[in-house]
C-alpha cells in the first residue's frame, strides 16, 4: 500500500504535476513574501546549494569518484565573473555563463590525459606545445608588456607550469583515496595562486561590483537549478546514464562490457566543474565580495558532501532534499547558537548514524515493498547502531560483556586520608566513601586511573609491572605520615595501552620496574576508592606536553581496549580543581579555598558536569581551565570525558571542599539518566567559606 502510494504519487504525471506546483511556488515566494528579504535569501541559499550538490553528486554519487577538491571550481567560477566585471566591464550575467566555462574547462584540462588518444608517451607531445606557446607569450610580453595579463612574473610562471604540470596529470585514472587527495592537493595548489595574484587583489580578494536586486537573482538561481536539474536528468536517461553507474559499482566490469570508462569519468568531470562553477557564480554575485582563503575553502567540500549525504547519493532528488536539510541548519539553527560548525558537524554525524543512504534512502526503501516491516528492518539493519547493537550482542556470546560501569573525578592530595578527623577534610573522606561504596557496587573488572601528579616529559608512561608495593613520602606533605601501597595492575591491558597509542600519534613506554616512584595521587586514591585492594589498576602518567585534546582521546583509547579485551571498566581522574594553594602553614581547622574566582571557577566545573552535556563541556573546560589556572588544565577531567564519551549523562557531587586552598571535589559520573537527574537534584554540596588569618 505505501509502496503503491509513493510510485503513484512520485512517478508518473502526479509527479510531474507535483513538481511543477512546486516550482510555481517557488515563483510566486518573493511576491508573497514582499519585505521578508531573508526567508528570499534562505530560498536563494537553498537553489545554489542545491546546485552545488548536482554537481558533487554526478561525481561521486553515480560515478564512485569521491572528491574533496570541488572547491576549485568554485574558486575559479567566482574569480572569473570578479576579473570580468571588474576589468571588462562585463554585464554580470553574460559573466556568470563565462565563469560556469571556464569552470567546466579547467575540469577539462585535468581530464585531457584520460582520452586514449594520449596515453604513455603521447602525452608529452601537448605537453610540449604548451611550453612553446609559453615561450611565445614570454617573448610577447618582453615586446609589449600591455599583453602580461597577469601582471606579476613570479605568479604568471608559477600559474603557466601548474596548468603544463595538470595538463599532463593522468587525475582520473586515480581511484578511491588517492583520487580524493589529488583533488584536494590541486585545489590547495590554485589557492597559493591566486592568494599571490594581485591582478584578483591576493588574499584581499576583489568586488563583484553589481545592481542587480536579490530578486533577480532568485530567479536566476531557480531557472538555473531547474537547468541544472534537467542536465543531470537528460545525462542519466542519456546511454552515459546506466555507464555511469556501471563504472561506480565495477569499473573493471564495465570496461570489459564496452563501456568507455574514461570517456564516462570525463564528462561527468567536466560537467561536475561547470554547474559547481555555476552555483558559484551565482553565490558570489550575491555575496559581492570573493577572496581566496574562502573561494578555495575545504568547507565548500565538507558542505557538499553533507548536502548529497543528507538527501541520499546517486539519486536526483537528493542534491535538493539535502540542500533544503543543510539550509535549515546552517543557515537557521546554527544561528542560535555560538558554534555553527558544531551544529553542522552534530547534524553531519547523527545523518551517517540514523540514515546512512540519506532521505531519499528511506524513501526509495518504502517504494521498493508493500511490507512496511521489512523496509524498516532494511534501513536499520543498514545504520551503524544496528552494527554497534551486533557488536553488543555478539560480545555477550563471549567471556564477559564490556562495559563503561562507573566514573570517578577524586583529589590527589594525601590530606584527606592521612588526617582523616580534621573537620574541613572530613566532607572529601565521606565524598571519597560514597564514591567507593559505588565502585564496588559496579563491580568493575579493571581501575583505569589518570593522575595529574605523576608527570612525564618525554613519553606517555603506563605501570606494566604486575605488582607494585612499597612506602612513599609525599615531598609536600611528609610531616602528616608516610603512604604505604599494595597495588595491582593489569599489565596486559596496560601494554595493550601502550601498542594502541601509536594510532593516535603518541609514544608511550611501560614502566616495569622494581622501585619505580608511585605517585601521591594515585597511591591516594587507590588506598580510598578500593581500601581492600580487590580491583587491578592501570595507571597512566600526565604527559606535561600533552594537551587537553591528546588526553582526551588517551583516556577514549585506554577504555576501547578494555572493551575490546571485554572487561568491565571503572575510569579515574585524580586531581584537584583550582590549583592554588597556600605558601604558608595554616590551621588545618580553617582550611578554605584560597580565593573568591577560585570558589567560582569550581563551581563552574561542577556545574558543567551536573549539567551533563559532553559537548559543552568539552568546549567550555579547557578555556576555563586556562583562565582560572586549574590544576594541570584539568587533563585528568579530558581523561574521564574521552572515556566516558556519549555514555556520560550529568555528575553527582558526592563533596567538595579545600586541599591546602585548593579547590578539591569527589565527583560520581553519571552515566544513566536516573543516576544525572539525582545529581542535578542534589547539586553542590555548601561550603561555608572562612579566610583562614593565616593567608
Amino acid at each position: 500500500m505505501v509502496a503503491q502510494f509513493l510510485n503513484r504519487w512520485l512517478d508518473g504525471w502526479r509527479g510531474g504535476a507535483l513538481l511543477g506546483a512546486l516550482v510555481v511556488i517557488l515563483i510566486a515566494m518573493p511576491v508573497a513574501l514582499g519585505s521578508n528579504a531573508y526567508a528570499t535569501q534562505l530560498l536563494l541559499t537553498f537553489f545554489i546549494f542545491a546546485i552545488f550538490g548536482h554537481g558533487w553528486n554526478l561525481l561521486a554519487g553515480y560515478c564512485g569518484l569521491l572528491s574533496f577538491g570541488n572547491q576549485v571550481y568554485v574558486g575559479i567560477g567566482g574569480f572569473t565573473i570578479a576579473i570580468l566585471v571588474y576589468y571588462g566591464g562585463l554585464y554580470v550575467w553574460l559573466a556568470l555563463p563565462v565563469g560556469a566555462l571556464v569552470a567546466a574547462a579547467f575540469a577539462y584540462l585535468l581530464a585531457i590525459p584520460v582520452r586514449e588518444s594520449l596515453s604513455g608517451p603521447r602525452v608529452l607531445r601537448p605537453a610540449a606545445v604548451a611550453i612553446g606557446l609559453w615561450i611565445l607569450y614570454e617573448i610577447l610580453i618582453a615586446w609589449d608588456p600591455r599583453w602580461d595579463v597577469i601582471g606579476d612574473d613570479y605568479v604568471r610562471h608559477i600559474m603557466l607550469l601548474l596548468l603544463i604540470f595538470l595538463g599532463a596529470l593522468p587525475i582520473l585514472r586515480l581511484q578511491g583515496a588517492y583520487f580524493a587527495v589529488a583533488t584536494w592537493l590541486i585545489a590547495a595548489s590554485v589557492a597559493t595562486i591566486f592568494n599571490e595574484w594581485k591582478v584578483v587583489g591576493a588574499g584581499g580578494g576583489m568586488r563583484i561590483a553589481t545592481n542587480v536586486s536579490l530578486e533577480e537573482i532568485y530567479y536566476a538561481a531557480l531557472i538555473l537549478l531547474c537547468l541544472a536539474t534537467w542536465i543531470v536528468w537528460r545525462l542519466l536517461r542519456s546511454r552515459y546514464g546506466l555507464a555511469l553507474t556501471a563504472v561506480r559499482d565495477d569499473e573493471e566490469a564495465a570496461q570489459t562490457v564496452g563501456v568507455d570508462v574514461r570517456k564516462v569519468k570525463m564528462v561527468a568531470f567536466v560537467i561536475s566543474g561547470g554547474l559547481t562553477g555555476l552555483g558559484a557564480g551565482l553565490f558570489y554575485i550575491d555575496a559581492i565580495a570573493i577572496t581566496p582563503p574562502a573561494a578555495f575553502n575545504i568547507f565548500w567540500s565538507a558542505y557538499f558532501v553533507f548536502v548529497v549525504v543528507a538527501g541520499g547519493m546517486g539519486t536526483l532528488a537528493g542534491p535538493i532534499i539535502g540542500s533544503a536539510i543543510f539550509v535549515v541548519i546552517d543557515r537557521v539553527i546554527s544561528g542560535w547558537v555560538d558554534q555553527p560548525l558544531l551544529i553542522l558537524g552534530l547534524a553531519a554525524i547523527l545523518l551517517i548514524l540514523l540514515l546512512p543512504r540519506g532521505v531519499m534512502g528511506v524513501v526509495n526503501a518504502f517504494r521498493h515493498t508493500d511490507d512496511v516491516g521489512s523496509a524498516w528492518r532494511e534501513l536499520v539493519g543498514s545504520t551503524a547502531i544496528s552494527g554497534l547493537l551486533n557488536r553488543y550482542r555478539a560480545a555477550r556470546g563471549g567471556r564477559s560483556t564490556g562495559a563503561i560501569v562507573a566514573a570517578f573525578l577524586v583529589p590527589g592530595s594525601p590530606l584527606p586520608l592521612l588526617r582523616p578527623e580534621t573537620s574541613t577534610w572530613k566532607p572529601l573522606v565521606d565524598g571519597y566513601r560514597a564514591a567507593a561504596a559505588s565502585l564496588a557496587a559496579a563491580k568493575p573488572d579493571v581501575i583505569l586511573m589518570y593522575s595529574t601528579q605523576w608527570m612525564a616529559v618525554l613519553d606517555q608512561l603506563w605501570q606494566t609491572r604486575p605488582r607494585v608495593r612499597g612506602v612513599h613520602v609525599d615531598e609536600n606533605w611528609y610531616e602528616f605520615g608516610d603512604l604505604p601501597y599494595d597495588i595491582e595492575i593489569d599489565a596486559e591491558l596496560a601494554e595493550a595501552c601502550v601498542a594502541a597509542t601509536a594510532e593516535i600519534g603518541v609514544k608511550s613506554r611501560g614502566v616495569n620496574y622494581d622501585g619505580f616512584p608511585i605517585d601521591t595521587g594515585s597511591i591516594v586514591a587507590a588506598t580510598l576508592l578500593d581500601p581492600n585492594g580487590t580491583r587491578p589498576l592501570v595507571l597512566a602518567s600526565n604527559n606535561l606536553y600533552h594537551d587537553w585534546e591528546t588526553t582526551r582521546r588517551l583516556g577514549a583509547l585506554a577504555v576501547e581496549q578494555a572493551l575490546a579485551q571485554g572487561k568491565r571498566v571503572a575510569i579515574v581522574g585524580v586531581g584537584s580543581l583550582s590549583a592554588a594553594i597556600f605558601r604558608q602553614d595554616i590551621d588545618p581547622e580553617l582550611d578554605d579555598v584560597a580565593g573568591d574566582a577560585e570558589d567560582a571557577a569550581n563551581r563552574r566545573v561542577l556545574d558543567l558536569l551536573i549539567e551533563g552535556d559532553p559537548d559543552a563541556a568539552v568546549e567550555a573546560l579547557p578555556r576555563l581551565a586556562d583562565k582560572a589556572r586549574m590544576d594541570m588544565g584539568l587533563k585528568h577531567l579530558a581523561w574521564l570525558l574521552g572515556g566516558t564519551g556519549a555514555v556520560f549523562k550529568g555528575a553527582i557531587v558526592h563533596a567538595y571542599g579545600p586541599t591546602w586552598g585548593a579547590g578539591s571535589a569527589v565527583v560520581e559520573l553519571a552515566l544513566t539518566e536516573r543516576a544525572a537527574r539525582r545529581g542535578r537534584k542534589a547539586g553542590i554540596p555548601a561550603v561555608h567559606r572562612r579566610p583562614p588569618s593565616a593567608s
